[in-house]
């Protein structure tokens, strides 16, 4: 339905009758006025409101086409509303003051969108499950035309959904995605996970899984091309003017994807736990400076740091004081009611983020409502910034029930503000309507690529690729002669996009003296070399090149080129010169694929000897992914440099360790001839080195002993084993080697060696000799030992018998009798218990360690007196190791399972005593306990840390991971409650509670 609105300015006191010059900021109404005062900038700058209500509401996005024309976003929708409520509105200043002062709805019965981009005649629009392209075909302000791009994308929690379209400077349209998030309170609403990514109209197009599988998407309209990348982010992406994409989610406010999807594609076999880069120095959560006045916060909310971060914008306006110019980016805060700014700078393949004012941030605000959530850079270098102005922006899945139900969800809809940020003598807002681009011939845009606001060059890069502009020869000339380099990028990529690329052109910029241009003529190369194969010649010149990025773009390319001897060449010496850059060793890696084991070779003469930890890790790596593969001959030329070559010990550990890898990345038995298995038993030995010995009878653990030791080697082992002379690490091994020459009765071995008088190395190992037994017996033989046990190896044990049902249900039978005390299980062994997948487990846990009936209502009232006793931090300090640090970190201890403790510092104590005894009415964003079943029938349980093109990386109890292959993924699903079991109070008394509180808090 057509609901346009023309809103006069003066129906608000906006403006007074006269006329204001242009670019004169308009008087305002008190209300507006007072949140203006309320706002605190960084000094050398000023700011001016440009839109209010009831021009504008809810504003989430906001684009300016070629000609100055101002469209805004609006999601009227958040949180629950699902009705079409949404709206795109175009501005228009009809008083030549240079300020809007009336908008249009040019279109509606939108979701819930969440982003524009102008395309062609219209604006692409995002509104999942669709990627629209409306336009008005007509000239009367209103979207006649819509049509659908892409559909499929999941409609999920709306801070989560697809978002923010941006024109790339490679011609590609990039979108924010990331995976759906499973509701638990909002079912109704955001229950839908997505479906495969299709063109509608193309059905014989590329397609993506489902929903985008869960990463940021690239499409480009006219040609029908479709892709995933390898990372993801929630609201808001940006590109600095070389291409690098920065991403922002929540309390991780800036990262990098650090290599491209393309890379992890072409080479399956090389699993990474994550494709980006977190590049903050002040790191995830970092503390804000908020001047709010009155704030406003809810349940889950991390006080006084970085939650909500989202927008994140690199500045490219050329306009702002000198510290602030370039290599800058924006954050937005909106639960902390301000603007985070940092100053980017190389760090070796990636980047580092720093603050430019340790003290305060960019810009803060007294009113708890204003909500900055996007920012946009204009045509006169100004930072617009998109205020949603709401009460509350936190979603009802993570608030408490009360305020859900107050009816404050959507106080302040009607309301929205766009604001504008200029240095104190920036210029004027005199664009509105008047920049007529769309009027410009090609040889005018071609000049404006060489404008210093990124702004004109990207909007004249679009224009020139969708008109498909034939004035290649105009931009090959400055590609090859402008003195501005971003205009260089510009130009290479258009020539690219327009199928004009040549070989001169590209050499010129592959010997430019900013990295930014080589870089980027480096990756046009690679498209086209096959081609121009002169263009060969001139990548590996680059070889020595002074700058890593240089470099390791380098390396990555040369994966796409024939591997002659050259190439090859090229790329073990990059890797030696940079090899304590992790994403060198992954490029190399990706650039090697199908000859991982030669590289290998060529690494292990070069620098075994002198790699050191980063040499070890790359081996490990190299190691992993040839194991991967499966292929036999590999994996066996694997163990000969391992067991027959010269490295060192701790270097032929980590092959075996990356061989060892095979079973747990893609689920593929390992499979090895006696002779090779007798070769690895030929390590036990105390000349040995410790590592490399350990390493080999682990991988002896998973392939068997060979036959022909078994009865052969016992009775020497037993004797190193039962040695109280020998190294206990050596003894260890020994035990360890004897259960898996007698997998059958292990209770002779528990019984001899898991006593308070063995070291704790070798009742450990007796411990494992339990994967193998048989029967119940060993379980009788630890429960008559537990009091005297080791508190640790009461750990190990109570994990071993978690690994059989059966086992399981003697060990609650026995906490239920005393036989074991309830405080031999860890929370997280409580976890497994009380969340188990057999169901008869689940049952007896929750009975046996129940809370004597208490409901956990009963249980929060019980512990209220928490809140008001002076608690001790010092106490607290140790109840927090002894309870909380198995899954949790606090001042840089415990284990990052569950969310960082440091972020709760400055919310209210009720609060963080319900998250503590009420787990599962508000999980925390991102740490859905997941349950994944892989294509062998095999399950894996844990937190997904992240994902990539070939890999799911689960985040495991104890700060584990488990990074296993996507081919291997059969189904997800996620845990309804929390991975934090209730039950605490069994654990923590009252006045526990007070100093625990006391420590979290900081007191």
């Amino acid at each position: 339905m057509n609901s346009r609105l023309l809103l006069p300015l003066f129906l608000v006191l906006l403006t007074t009758c006269q006329q204001q010059p242009v670019g004169t900021s308009p008087k305002l109404s008190p209300e507006l006025q007072k949140a203006l005062d309320g706002l605190s900038v960084a000094d050398g700058f000023r700011v001016e409101l440009v839109a209010a209500e009831p021009l504008i509401a809810d504003p989430v996005a906001m684009e300016i086409d070629e000609d100055g024309r101002m469209f805004v976003v609006e999601m009227h929708g958040y949180p629950l509303d699902l009705s079409g409520t949404g709206k795109v509105k175009l501005l228009k200043d009809t008083d030549a003051d240079g300020y809007p002062d009336k908008s249009v709805v040019w279109a509606d019965s939108l979701i819930l969108p969440t982003g524009l981009m102008r395309w062609k005649n219209g604006l692409i629009v995002t509104d999942p499950p669709y990627v629209w392209y409306l336009e008005d075909t007509d000239g009367d302000d209103w979207a006649d035309l819509r049509k659908p791009l892409l559909t499929g994308f999941a409609r999920s929690n709306p801070q989560h959904n697809l978002n923010n379209p941006v024109f790339g400077p490679d011609n590609w349209i990039y979108m924010a995605h990331q995976w759906a998030i499973t509701p638990n309170v909002c079912k109704k609403e955001f229950a839908d996970e997505g479906a495969d990514i299709r063109f509608p109209d193309k059905p014989k197009a590329p397609t993506l899984g489902k929903n985008g599988e869960d990463r940021n998407v690239r499409f480009k309209p006219d040609s029908y091309e479709l892709e995933s990348l390898s990372g993801e982010s929630q609201f808001g992406h940006t590109f600095d003017p070389w291409g690098h994409h920065f991403m922002t989610e929540n309390a991780k406010h800036l990262y990098h994807e650090a290599i491209a999807a393309r890379y992890l594609r072409r080479n399956p076999h090389l699993l990474i736990p994550d494709a980006t880069q977190p590049v903050s120095d002040h790191g995830d959560a970092c503390e804000v400076f908020p001047t709010t006045e009155n704030p406003n916060h809810q349940l889950l909310t991390d006080v006084g740091v970085i939650s909500s971060a989202c927008g994140v914008t690199w500045y490219n306006g050329s306009a702002f004081p000198e510290q602030y110019n370039e290599n800058t980016t924006f954050v937005a805060e909106p639960v902390h009611n301000l603007i985070h700014v940092d100053r980017i700078q190389d760090k070796g393949a990636t980047f580092t983020a720093s603050r430019i004012d340790s003290t305060r941030d960019f810009l803060t605000s007294k009113d708890a409502w204003f909500r900055p959530v996007n920012f946009y850079v204009g045509p006169e270098g100004a930072l617009y910034v998109v205020d949603y102005y709401r009460q509350i922006v936190e979603h009802p899945e993570w608030m408490s029930d009360e305020v859900n139900k107050s009816g404050a969800l959507y106080n302040g809809t009607d309301k929205g503000r766009i604001y504008r940020i200029v240095s104190k003598n920036g210029l004027p807002m005199d664009w509105l309507g008047k920049l007529g681009l769309s009027k410009k011939s090609d040889a005018e845009l071609v000049s404006l690529l060489e404008s210093p606001n990124g702004w004109y060059r990207r909007t004249a890069q679009r224009l020139l690729f969708s008109r498909k502009s034939r004035a290649t020869e105009a931009i090959r000339t400055l590609a090859r002669t402008t003195d501005r380099p971003e205009a260089r990028v510009h130009a290479l990529w258009l020539l690219d996009g327009l199928n004009a690329t040549d070989a001169r052109t590209l050499t010129d910029n592959l010997k430019h003296e900013l990295a930014g241009v080589r870089e980027n003529a480096l990756r046009i190369a690679e498209r086209h070399v096959g081609q121009m194969p002169t263009l060969a010649t001139a990548l590996l010149a680059l070889q020595n090149d002074p700058s890593e990025k240089v470099r390791y773009q380098l390396l990555c390319t040369l994966g796409n080129l024939p591997q002659t001897a050259p190439v090859k060449q090229v790329q073990l010496a990059i890797l030696e010169h940079d090899l304590t850059d992790k994403w060198v060793q992954i490029a190399a890696l990706s650039s090697a694929a199908g000859r991982e084991g030669e590289l290998l070779a060529q690494a292990l003469q070069r620098f075994a000897h002198k790699g050191g930890e980063a040499g070890r890790n790359f081996f490990a790596y190299a190691a992993a992914t040839i194991a991967n593969t499966g292929n036999e001959q590999s994996i066996r030329q694997l163990l000969d440099l391992a067991l027959g070559g010269s490295a060192p010990g701790p270097v032929r550990a980590s092959l075996l360790a990356g061989v060892g890898q095979l079973w747990a990345h893609t689920g593929v038995p390992i499979a090895l001839t006696d002779k090779d298995k007798t070769r690895l038993l030929d390590q036990f030995s105390p000349q040995t080195d410790p590592t490399l010995r350990g390493a080999a009878l682990q991988l002896l653990g998973t392939v068997g002993l060979p036959q022909s030791a078994r009865v052969v080697m016992k009775d020497r082992v037993m004797s190193v084993a039962q040695n109280t002379k020998a190294d206990p690490n050596l003894r260890a091994d020994a035990v360890y080697l004897l259960s898996l020459a007698n997998p059958v009765g292990q209770t002779g071995l528990l019984q001899t060696f898991v006593r308070p008088q063995q070291p704790v190395p070798v009742q450990f190992a007796a411990l494992k000799t339990l994967d193998n037994a048989t029967d119940n017996s060993p379980c009788t033989y630890l429960f008559s030992q537990w009091i005297g046990l080791p508190k640790a190896v009461q750990k190990k044990a109570v994990d071993a018998l978690l690994k059989r049902p059966n086992w399981t249900l003697l060990l609650l039978d026995a906490v239920a009798k005393n036989a074991v005390s309830r405080e031999s299980l860890s929370w997280r062994q409580m976890v497994r218990l009380m969340n188990n997948d057999d169901l008869r487990v689940r049952a007896k846990a929750r009975k046996v360690l129940a809370t004597g009936g208490l409901t956990r209502e009963a249980v929060l009232a019980a512990y209220q007196p928490a809140l008001t006793q002076a608690g001790n931090a010092t106490n607290g300090k140790a109840i927090f190791a002894r309870t909380c640090a198995t899954c949790h970190q606090l001042n840089g201890e415990g284990v990052a399972f569950g969310p960082e403790l440091n972020s709760l510092r400055n919310r209210p104590a009720a609060n963080i005593l319900e998250s503590i005894l009420i787990p599962s009415r508000a999980i925390a964003d991102k740490f859905e306990y997941w349950h994944v079943t892989l294509t062998d029938g095999s399950t894996a349980e844990g937190i997904i840390a992240a994902k990539t093109p070939t890999s799911y990386t689960l985040r495991l109890v104890e700060g584990q991971q488990q990074t296993i292959a996507a081919s291997r993924v059969r189904s997800l699903t996620t845990s309804t409650t929390s991975a934090m079991p209730e039950g605490l109070e069994h654990a923590i008394s009252v006045p526990e509670m007070a100093d625990l509180l006391a420590y979290i808090k900081g007191k």
